[in-house]
């Protein structure tokens, strides 16, 4: 991997399965396309799924400790702070805003001090980045990662953010492998129980996870 300096993407609005995107190489490419780096296999693909979101949309290029951001010709433009960034580019700084398909996807740039500004934006909420499986509860990252089940309930309960989600929905996300009707009441239950004695301050009086009696659970704000 080639060093970069500590640098990351923290993503605000429009993309469910990532939260917080580290810029890893010298070159990102952002884009819809799965593909997005089949001509620049050294470049770290960005995929972003979102609709208005151009197949191949912007580029972002890290030149003398400084990152800048071009567009690739994207139908709905790339505009950082409310200005719009041609293919000539222009420099990031530390907090700029990118927007994306004129604010479908919105994005923050962090350069310095990367990783001590997400523990600040976050220190009482919990982030789910999907890509990397990775957790951040108040500002810290989960370690050791959660097994695969917990990790499936609370992705969807992310992404289901302040919405109730039912024990069916729940059993079809965390146990696809079972049929209608195998999962019970306890199973979920318990991989709940679980869940919470991981990101819970007090699991007994759960302040996250809440459940909706007599039908199931959700995510809360915290």
């Amino acid at each position: 991997m080639v060093h970069t300096p500590e640098a990351m993407l923290v993503v605000e609005r429009g993309v469910t399965n990532l939260s917080v995107i580290p810029l890893l190489q010298p070159i990102c490419l952002l884009g819809r396309s799965p593909t997005l780096n089949a001509d620049q296999p050294d470049a770290m693909p960005i995929v972003l799924a979102n609709p208005h979101v151009s197949r191949h949309h912007a580029q972002i290029i890290l030149q003398d400790k400084r990152f800048s951001i071009r567009d690739l010709g994207s139908k709905n433009g790339t505009f950082v702070n409310g200005q719009p960034v041609d293919a000539a580019g222009r420099w990031l700084q530390n907090d700029d805003r990118i927007e994306l398909a004129r604010g479908q996807v919105v994005l923050s740039f962090h350069q310095e001090g990367a990783t001590a500004t997400v523990m600040a934006l976050y220190q009482d909420d919990l982030l789910v980045d999907t890509k990397a499986r990775e957790i951040w509860v108040r500002g810290k990252k989960l370690d050791p990662p959660l097994p695969r089940k917990e990790f499936a309930l609370l992705e969807l309960l992310y992404q289901r953010r302040e919405e109730a989600c039912s024990k069916d929905q729940i059993a079809a996300q965390v146990w696809p492998e079972r049929s209608r009707g195998e999962v019970g009441d306890q199973d979920i239950d318990q991989c709940i129980r679980r869940l919470r004695l991981r990101i819970e301050l007090v699991p007994s009086h759960p302040s996250l996870i809440l459940t909706v009696r007599g039908y199931g659970y959700k995510l809360s704000q915290g």
